[in-house]
């Protein structure tokens, strides 16, 4: 896709004055036809637009003051900062904001418009119910958007309504602005440096120390898919035990299912078939499986092997401890817990939060899990729209959700009242709070000075309550509050769980999910084998199938209040599913028993993030990779263009992590900013001191442990730790896990072996609502197999000679019809007045181009396109537009020799091992540079490639000599002709495909 034409030279083509005239009379000719074809005559649509006319974008703060100290003078604050948003962070990652004012004389609704900046920020959008005011103006700092306002490069920003209509924009130039002072527009549109006034007027009589009127702007999500695809397999709707559909069909558009129906039946009415590729999944469609309690950012790190450390009177019955407080205590939890965790997320050390939650992520949706609770609330920029929904996050136009995991609730000083009253008035639908982790009275007592202050409502979700009775139970149901369960994690930890019989028997709603990685399953799915043996060994099948299968689907969504969008399949609703092998009779025993090779495909809001390969070729187009287990494969996608980061692959984060959980002294050493310019004894030295943890003995105690597999087949870690494990084996045998009910399954490809299960036909049922009525829309396809004509050889050609739609639905009206019509004719000559004028542009151009060499240019006869340039690079002047001449061949000619060859040869070596590191030829290494999919590969560009697909091979500095060694025509940019014409011959790609028969799976 190209930008803008940067160089256009012809030879033999002369352009002279009269083309001005040409241009001229053509926009006369052309101007009044536009004006009388236009389609804007609706006096509502002018109104809509006249109000949206008067939000504006009215300050930007690009550089704020950073705190700063003297300690010779004890000054704290040595340039004024202030910290605008009052969150205790100064400086321009927290404090830069964009100020929005209503300018006009009534309130305005901006909920989901858009904020979008030039320099590369994803766009965002602001929150729901966001209402201005007449002349109120609201702030969006970018510790709550992610906008970054570039010094560097300047900036266009630009706020669009809901519909991409853009309302307003502000522009500032490059290497500009004034520490400490705003932008705003005077009265005849010059910017202006002023001090910061976030959120009132400069006519306003007040003083602020801190921005009034903040809101928050969530990133665009990527997940929406903008294609429409047809599901079919057996279709578990979960909103009734008995509502399953053995041919069903499951329609997504537009990130959402628009019907759902069996193919004994018609599709339902106005189900849109244009462009719609059918998969045969031969599979069972769920709801996507929902996790409401995890700590996502331990999730790379593997099941804690550890020897409880307390005395035997201290130890719970079984032998486990007593309550949450007492392992953390434990002398190994820091080198095989924290500071696997801490080290891989400091900057200084490893920087890796962001491929650590996409990591964790990617466990989660190859479990078929499409949301989690438990994700960090700070750096979500690379990961919070990618692969799984974040629970706490934006989602469905809302941010509603809150967790206490440490906020210290039983402390006096614990704003009660605030927590209250953001229940009441709806702005906290569901409140995540640790609550009873533990079976001593300790932690039964905790439940009750919660009660006691009021906090036990229906919005409290409480984790764990491992410690409860039945009166406490009771007290839930009374107000509607739900319970999560997480057997495994109480099992390991305390060696008994929840006493889930009685909180059923209460009647309170339960939802499982895994806790974490160094305690719990990999995802709900292994989660769901663990609560079915305790169901099974200790509880005397008290749940059934459908009961344990809602406590993955339809609870948790209900739970959290996104009953109305997803945990059922069911037309309306977002699509996020899960689609299963089919093995089972049963369709719950069929996903209770599911493992990871089971997993046909994931979705989310649309959009196919992991599967089987064979959908998700057909899906995704070759935007995948390989995901392979343990004889089988799988494909995931995790990368985005709209994101932070997003060009990383899930190879490269796996390779970072794999070597961060190592530890080698050689790696610390060449990525740890705290050893940098230290001697290996004084790192050594610092390490011992460092990381000595409890023991005080001056050894460096960190560990080399395996990064958490994806999937839990296959990890013999994994099941050895649990079967280690006396206290968590008190009550049951967790060795079944493996040896005799779940994975323990052989298989072939992927594919369970001796398995034929013959679903029965579905009987023809015209008012089931999932076909609502049907209708006479056909499937795509060249046969109609049904045996019935349907051909209606109705003349629906009236006496006026309009055509009426065949098939249009009662009480159409046929103006509706002529309506659209001439609209369509409106926006036809609309494109072709935008057409003529781009051609009339062009013209003018190449008009002026001729005037800059004469009447004549270069000798050939053909318009040769040299370049384009990024938005980052400024226009050159005109006389540097042309190469009219053998002398600025001769130049170019001479500026290629002064290339230093040692230094060329060096980055395309360089650049050559990160395309062997990522198992890239050239062409596909240029691409994962080329963000921007235009052909050509900007500095700014490069700038992301080296915090992505480059990095550990190429650094920053080394981006001049890129440029030097690559963008060899010296025009700014790199094009993919230059970048082959260097690195071809240096490319050592053999692709990295399993040695695995893809397995045999039917479309």
């Amino acid at each position: 896709m190209t930008r803008l034409i940067h160089v256009l030279y012809q030879q033999r083509h002369i352009m002279r004055r009269p083309v001005v005239t040409i241009a001229i009379l053509a926009i006369m000719i052309l101007a009044p036809w536009s004006l009388s074809t236009s389609s804007l005559d609706d006096s509502e649509q002018s109104m809509a637009n006249g109000r949206a006319a008067n939000i504006v974008i009215s300050e930007l703060l690009v550089s704020p003051n950073n705190l700063v100290s003297n300690s010779s003078s004890g000054n704290m604050n040595v340039y004024n900062a202030t910290d605008w948003n009052g969150d205790g962070d100064y400086g321009k990652y927290s404090d830069q904001f964009i100020e929005i004012w209503n300018s006009g004389d009534s309130t305005i609704e901006v909920s989901d418009w858009v904020l979008s900046t030039t320099s590369g920020s994803p766009p965002c959008q602001l929150a729901w119910n966001t209402n201005i005011s007449a002349n109120e103006r609201i702030v969006v700092f970018r510790a709550d958007s992610d906008l970054d306002l570039s010094y560097f490069d300047g900036e266009t920003v630009t706020i669009s309504d809901d519909s991409g209509n853009v309302v307003d924009t502000m522009t500032f130039p490059e290497t500009d602005s004034f520490y400490g002072k705003s932008y705003v527009e005077d009265s005849s549109g010059n910017l202006v440096k002023v001090t910061p006034t976030p959120g009132w007027g400069p006519n306003d009589n007040a003083t602020y120390t801190v921005a009034q009127n903040i809101v928050k702007c969530f990133k665009v999500s990527n997940t929406d898919s903008s294609r429409a695809f047809l599901l079919q397999g057996r279709v578990v709707t979960m909103e009734s035990e008995t509502s399953v559909i053995n041919q069903g069909n499951v329609m997504v558009r537009d990130g959402k299912i628009t019907g759902v129906w069996s193919s004994a039946d018609q599709p339902p009415a106005g189900v849109d078939f244009s462009n719609v590729p059918i998969i045969e999944t031969d599979g069972t469609i769920y709801p996507g499986l929902i996790d409401l309690h995890n700590h996502m950012h331990y999730n790379h790190i593997p099941l804690w092997d550890f020897n409880v450390h307390l005395n035997e009177n201290q130890r719970s019955e079984e032998g486990g401890y007593t309550n949450r407080y007492q392992w953390g205590d434990n002398w190994d939890y820091g080198p095989s817990i924290t500071w696997m965790k801490n080290n891989v997320q400091d900057r200084d050390r490893w920087d890796m939060a962001s491929e650590q939650m996409k990591y964790a992520e990617v466990q989660l949706v190859a479990g078929g899990v499409t949301a989690v609770q438990g994700s960090p609330s700070s750096g979500t920029q690379a990961w919070d729209s990618i692969l799984a929904r974040n629970v706490e996050l934006y989602n469905f136009g809302q941010d509603n959700v809150q967790t206490c995991a440490v906020c210290s609730w039983n402390e006096n000083s614990y704003n009660s009242q605030a927590k209250l009253d953001d229940m009441a008035d709806g702005d906290l639908e569901a409140w995540f709070i640790h609550l009873s982790e533990g079976v001593d009275s300790s932690s039964k007592q905790e439940f009750d000075d919660l009660y006691a202050k009021g906090l036990v409502k229906e919005q409290t979700m409480v984790i764990h309550g491992t410690g409860l009775d039945r009166s406490q139970f009771d007290k839930m149901a009374a107000v509607n509050a739900d319970l999560i369960w997480s057997p495994l994690s109480n099992l390991l930890l305390y060696g008994d769980t929840t006493d889930v019989v009685e909180v059923d028997n209460a009647g309170v709603r339960i939802s499982i999910a895994p806790d974490w990685g160094p305690s719990g399953s990999k995802s709900n799915l292994h989660e769901l084998k663990t609560a079915d043996l305790w169901n099974t060994e200790s509880l005397n099948n008290h749940f059934s199938n459908y009961e344990l299968a809602q406590m993955v689907t339809s609870n948790p969504a209900a739970a959290t209040g996104w009953g109305n969008f997803v945990g059922q399949v069911k037309a309306d609703l977002y699509a996020d599913l899960v689609v299963i092998d089919t093995f089972h009779e049963d369709p719950y025993r069929n996903l209770i028993e599911a493992i990871d090779a089971d997993i046909r495909l994931t979705v989310i809001q649309g959009k196919a993030v992991f599967g089987d390969v064979d959908i998700m070729q057909e899906l995704q187009g070759d935007d995948w990779e390989y995901l392979n287990g343990m004889d089988f494969q799988k494909a995931v996608d995790i990368t985005s263009m709209t994101e932070v980061d997003g060009s990383q692959t899930f190879q490269e984060i796996e390779s970072g992590l794999a070597m961060a959980m190592r530890n080698e002294f050689e790696d610390i050493k060449a990525n740890w900013a705290d050893v940098d310019g230290m001697t290996d004894t004084e790192i050594n030295t610092w390490l011992g001191t460092t990381f000595d943890g409890d023991y005080r003995d001056e050894v460096n105690h960190l560990k080399n442990l395996t990064l958490d597999p994806i999937y839990t087949t296959g990890d013999d870690r994994y099941f050895d730790v649990i079967n280690r494990s006396s206290h968590a084996n008190f009550h049951i045998d967790l060795g079944k896990l493996l040896y005799d009910n779940y994975y323990d399954i052989e298989m072939v490809n992927g594919d369970r072996v001796n398995v034929n299960v013959q679903l029965p036909d579905d009987t023809s049922n015209p008012g089931d609502n999932n076909n609502n009525g049907g209708g006479n829309t056909v499937l795509p396809g060249p046969d109609d197999n049904s045996g019935t004509d349907n051909t209606d050889n109705t003349d629906n050609t009236d006496n006026s000679g309009t055509n009426q739609e065949p098939n249009a639905p009662s009480g159409s009206n046929d103006d509706e019809f002529a309506d659209e019509s001439e609209a369509e004719e409106n926006t036809k000559r609309q494109l072709m007045l935008i057409l003529a004028v781009i051609v009339i542009g062009m013209m003018f151009a190449l008009f002026i181009v001729s005037k800059t060499s004469g009447d004549e240019l270069l000798e050939s006869g053909e318009a040769v396109i040299e370049k384009m340039w990024d938005d980052e690079n400024p226009e050159p002047d005109a006389e540097e537009n042309v190469n009219d001449s053998a002398a600025s061949v001769e130049e170019d000619s001479t500026s290629s020799e002064t290339v230093d060859t040692s230094q060329s040869d060096e980055t395309k070596q360089k650049v050559a091992n990160a395309m062997k590191s990522a198992g890239l030829s050239a062409v596909r290494m240029f691409a994962k540079i080329d963000q921007t999919s235009d052909g050509f590969v900007s500095r700014r560009e490069l700038r992301t490639a080296v915090s992505g697909i480059l990095k550990g091979n190429v650094k920053m500095k080394d981006i001049d000599a890129m440029m030097t060694t690559f963008d060899t025509n010296a025009d700014g940019v790199i094009s993919l002709d230059e970048f082959l014409a260097e690195m071809e011959e240096k490319q050592s790609f053999i692709p990295k495909l399993p040695e695995l028969a893809p397995p045999p799976k039917k479309k």
